[in-house]
């Protein structure tokens, strides 16, 4: 296997697998289902990561049954799965859309995402089977809707705090991935007209995206460079990484290197990370990094 920072005995993660905790065995494993993508169990893990969502940094303070929660995991040469971090997302399952922000928004209160993952309610969905994958949907923020930042564990810098204070679009940027909570959902009416939905809450999430290496500095940080054009900047950016500090914060975990250190200059490289805009102090904080 290529070098990461995957433990002994472990082949490959499977991050930010995000779904309905459908079973709790004791403190030793739980399952996780999605509306699309099937479900995992995964076996509970010494050294997993509880977030800051948690009531606790343990496995019977954190996970419960009917949650919607987002899970990092180790597939393991034995076929199984180990827990690398849990993060809670709500209490009870309920109707949310994740998806990317394509354009800038132009009004204070509306803005259009093209959804990536949709979370449904176990009963009385408003989706239910009408949006797909890649659908666009229209959303409407409702009046006092919130906003937040997935840290997930992860350092993050005091651009996190200007959008969890947001009370209109002005802090969402192209290229963004949100979850919304939906108040209300209107399937589109035919096949140019998109989906709409209020909202009550929009929280950033994780995006992936590819680009090149400027320079590094481990273990703290990199610069990238060569985003996408949606991105609108043609200027290196920084990428801050993590390293854990058990139960209070999260590590990046790494494919392809074993850690920072193996990030050089002139290295094709793609990131799973918060994005807050090229305008941030710190425009990425890094949850994963895969050099190519």
């Amino acid at each position: 296997p290529s070098a990461s920072s995957l433990a002994s005995g472990q082949l490959d993660f499977v991050e930010d697998f995000t779904g309905i905790v459908t079973a709790v065995t004791g403190t030793s494993s739980f399952t996780i289902t999605t509306a699309k993508h099937g479900a995992i169990t995964i076996n509970n893990n010494s050294a997993a990561f509880f977030s800051p969502n948690c009531a606790t940094s343990t496995f019977a303070g954190c996970v419960a049954l009917n949650q919607l929660a987002s899970v990092d995991a180790a597939l393991k040469s034995d076929g199984t799965f180990t827990l690398l971090e849990y993060d809670p997302l709500e209490t009870t399952a309920s109707d949310w859309i994740e998806g990317v922000v394509t354009l800038q928004p132009t009004s204070p209160t509306q803005f259009e995402i093209v959804a990536n993952d949709i979370f449904l309610a176990s009963t009385g969905s408003l989706i239910g089977t009408n949006l797909s994958i890649g659908n666009r949907v229209g959303i409407t923020l409702q009046s006092g809707a919130l906003f937040g930042v997935d840290t997930k564990g992860l350092n993050v810098p005091v651009d996190a705090i200007t959008f969890e204070n947001a009370s209109d679009t002005s802090v969402l940027r192209p290229g963004q991935t949100v979850a919304v909570h939906l108040a209300t959902f209107t399937p589109a009416p035919n096949g140019t007209t998109p989906a709409s939905a209020t909202v009550d809450f929009v929280g950033l999430r994780f995006f992936r995206v590819t680009g090149d290496v400027q320079s590094s500095a481990p273990p703290n940080v990199f610069f990238i460079q060569d985003l996408p054009p949606f991105f609108g900047t043609t200027i290196q950016q920084e990428v801050q990484l993590n390293q854990a500090i058990a139960p209070q914060t999260a590590p990046t975990n790494y494919d392809g290197v074993t850690d920072a250190s193996g990030i050089t200059g002139g290295q094709v490289i793609s990131i799973r990370a918060l994005y807050f805009g090229s305008g941030s102090s710190v425009p990425f904080t890094a949850a994963k990094v895969r050099t190519h």
